[in-house]
């Protein structure tokens, strides 16, 4: 071979591999199969936060599923009955004369939002791609969850086929480049489809799909179909846009189709947009904003894209590493260690790998720019999917963003703070039309429009308490960064939602504490006097805990900002007389003002509230309420979903290491091949399983670093990096037979810190800046 040629084919090779110059896997946070996905919950998830995408890796047809997170049914639409308002009185006067069974009833039937269902997250569509060979050997398809590239790779005749895909976060494009170590083995088409598709071109080397949403769904509104509205003529629009880049070969655009052939590689860039510009404005233009994206990264090589990627997504994924168990294991497919672990073997390495996959998946469905996770996060493939993929906030958004602080993801959590700023406007209205008060109010649901209304059914949606939780992210965003003007800021719409609760709160008659009058335990009836199933009433449980919760910080960031004294001594004298919690005649916490006997759920976890997420009951500092939850959960059983993460997170708030590893076992145990909740695709249970991985580890919520406090057995030897604690703390912990051997802890803004671990305890004043390390004796070192 000459000289000449030689160089030639060296430089093609180091093109077509140009992925691995960059960055090595860490197989720390590797997905791997052998085999390609063909159902929903074996795809492979990438995002930027705004647009999602789902990988399968079929090997003759390969099907990229599409989302644009602002892309959902419906339009801009103001949910509140202006003819509400006046029953709420009667409602309240039927939950103090104990009929509740007649209040719930009213409520039903003039208390609920214009419709009483909320709008449905939609897909996009799917890209598809037809290959000309299905013979192949040596298949690997793999997430590389440390850089946010899905890659396939197989052998095919001669020559090594790989695809690399990821969704870029700093271009704002979905790329793709299908590459051969041989030259011109890369031959396939490329088109779109979609369920709103109107037009789909090619031209050039250039596809593009445009589509309306246009309502009503066909399907009838029963069952959980039942729960998305039914709006009727068009809403937003979208546009699906791809430049396709040839390294040798040729293209041609055929009708709706894109045909390569003969290629070393293909590059395909692609922009996805919508008209939304913000919940009540949807005159965006989605051509122009896609023409805009392209030109933008027009002068960028797939390297350059790339590298971009990988330096912003893995600055992200890059500052946690938990190391247990045996590495090795990740050698084995991961479908294949979940049938194992399913089938009883241990594989503590494998919930290492499940703690990454929830802060994976938040780092890619929750950025800047897009809108908040929600139910689905941001892959959905169903135009009717289950609970319409919604932000259900009596605790499934919430639970979306409980890894955000502790696990160092901080900027995937601004997209929920933009959110609640929407929601503290419409709710003002809500709230004055409702309950004919100031400040504002949210109830159990919202959607794209920021619905504040009540819908759904009494026994769901009349729960005015969602904003009062959302307000608790505002706050421990601050805590966890101390970032004054943050609370500057959003203080506003915290003193809002407490005004809301200040005008509404009335004395109740039987008990003379203050309440919300007509509210519910989330989601779980109780028997009342006379055996009847009800879900109405008032001063439950969890609402003293989130008013006290709400009132507290409130005040402290009045103190913090040297501003609203009058309004802090208002919280203060009502917070004297919010009921006090009580413990019920089974020695549990009680969850309703009284000891009703529960109904038959099962589910509900929310009593436990004021353990987790929030602190008004705490282990040392009131035992006794402690000891009570603790009663309580003793009676549950380890399961999956939501309602499994948020019991191994009281687990973990309880200190009761051996409890939280049977939970996150059950878990892990539950999740589908791709690491996901299947049960109706809701990924709030793998986000919720990350936030008790973080709070087994460390603990700061009680005024202290509370280091290894509920360290599961089975995790014996190990270490974890880069956790965060209030206070604006980075710690790193490392331990050996269950015992500490060296904890550091990062000082990013010189605050003083207490470091606990078991009854040792010790006060440290830092430096801004400064690294601290100490010993299990927690001695400096």
């Amino acid at each position: 071979m000459k000289v000449k040629e030689r160089l030639i084919l060296i430089i093609f090779v180091l093109l077509v591999t140009t992925g691995t110059c960059f960055a090595q896997a860490s197989q720390d946070m590797v997905l791997w199969y052998q085999q390609p996905g063909t159902e929903w919950t074996q795809g492979l998830p990438i995002g930027n936060g705004m647009i999602g995408a789902m990988v399968f890796g079929g090997v003759q047809q390969e099907r990229i599923a599409l989302n644009e997170s602002s892309f959902w049914s419906g339009r801009p639409h103001n949910y509140d009955d202006p003819n509400a308002g006046p029953y709420f009185s009667q409602i309240k006067d039927l939950v103090f004369a104990e009929k509740f069974q007649e209040a719930e009833s009213l409520a039903n039937d003039h208390f609920w939002g214009i419709p009483n269902s909320q709008e449905a997250y939609q897909p996009i569509g799917d890209l598809i791609l037809t290959f000309e060979n299905n013979d192949f050997t040596d298949y690997r398809r793999e997430l590389d969850m440390q850089t946010g590239i899905a890659k396939v790779s197989y052998h095919q005749d001669d020559a090594i086929i790989t695809r690399e895909t990821f969704v870029s976060w700093p271009d704002k494009v979905l790329v793709m480049r299908i590459s051969s170590d041989k030259p011109g083995k890369v031959n396939f088409r490329a088109k779109f489809q979609g369920p709103y598709l109107e037009t789909s071109v090619a031209e050039n080397n250039n596809l593009v799909m445009d589509g309306t949403w246009k309502g009503p769904f066909s399907a009838p509104a029963t069952g959980m179909d039942g729960l998305i509205a039914r709006t009727k003529g068009n809403g937003l629009k979208y546009e699906a846009s791809l430049i396709s880049r040839l390294e040798g070969g040729q293209s041609e655009a055929w009708g709706d189709t894109l045909k390569f052939k003969n290629a070393n590689s293909v590059t395909l860039v692609m922009s996805i947009a919508t008209s939304f510009v913000n919940y009540k404005d949807i005159s965006g233009d989605p051509k122009a904003r896609c023409k805009k994206v392209l030109e933008e990264v027009a002068d960028k090589d797939f390297s350059t894209l790339y590298r971009r990627h990988i330096d912003d997504f893995s600055n992200l994924m890059g500052r946690v590493h938990l190391q247990i168990g045996d590495a090795s294991a990740n050698e084995k497919p991961t479908n294949e260690r979940l049938r194992a672990f399913r089938n009883g073997d241990s594989d503590i390495n494998l919930e290492a790998l499940a703690f990454q996959f929830g802060r994976y998946i938040l780092a890619s469905s929750s950025r800047e720019g897009g809108q908040p996770a929600n139910l689905q996060g941001i892959w959905n493939e169903a135009t009717l999917p289950p609970w319409g993929s919604k932000y259900t906030a009596n605790i499934n958004v919430e639970m979306n963003y409980w890894p955000a602080e502790v696990c160092n993801l901080t900027e995937c959590h601004q997209p929920l703070f933009g959110m609640i700023k929407d929601l503290s406007e419409g709710g003002s209205r809500t709230a004055k039309t409702y309950y004919n008060s100031t400040g504002w109010v949210l109830h159990h649901n919202t959607d794209l429009w920021r619905g504040t209304a009540p819908v759904d059914a009494a026994r769901y949606g009349i729960w005015s308490m969602g904003g009062v939780w959302l307000c608790q992210h505002l706050w421990e965003h601050y805590a966890f960064s101390g970032d004054k003007e943050f609370l500057k800021e959003n203080y506003p719409v915290m003193k809002r939602a407490a005004q809301f609760l200040l005008d509404t709160m009335v004395e109740d008659p039987k008990h003379n504490w203050l309440v919300a009058p007509v509210s519910m335990s989330p989601e779980h009836r109780y028997q009342d006097k006379n055996g009847n199933l009800v879900s109405v009433s008032p001063g439950t449980t969890i609402d003293i805990a989130l008013i006290h919760d709400l009132f507290s910080h409130c005040i402290e960031a009045g103190k913090i900002l040297n501003t609203d004294q009058d309004f802090s001594g208002k919280l203060t004298e009502t917070l004297k007389r919010i009921p006090p919690y009580r413990i019920n005649s089974q020695g549990s916490l009680q969850e309703w003002i009284e000891d009703w006997t529960p109904g038959t759920e099962g589910h509900n976890t929310s009593p436990n509230f004021p353990m987790f997420p929030g602190s008004s009951i705490t282990l040392r500092g009131t035992p006794d309420l402690a000891a009570a939850i603790n009663k309580g959960m003793e009676a549950r059983r380890p399961g999956g979903g939501w309602i499994g993460a948020w019991n191994a997170c009281v687990w973990a708030r309880l200190e009761r290491g051996e409890m939280v590893e049977q939970y996150l076992k059950s878990i892990v145990g539950s999740y589908a091949d791709n690491m996901q909740n299947p049960h109706n695709n809701q990924l709030d249970s793998n986000f919720g399983f990350t936030a008790a991985v973080a709070e087994a580890l460390l603990q700061s919520h009680a005024g202290e670093i509370n280091l290894l406090p509920a360290l599961p057995p089975g995790w014996s030897n190990g270490s974890v990096k880069g956790l965060r604690a209030r206070g604006d703390f980075e710690v790193s912990i490392k331990w050996i037979d269950g015992t500490l051997t060296k904890v550091t802890v990062f000082s990013r803004a010189g605050n003083e810190f207490v470091l606990k671990y078991k009854d040792k305890t010790v006060k440290y004043e830092t430096e801004k800046g400064n690294t601290y390390s100490f010993d299990a004796m927690l001695k400096s070192i």
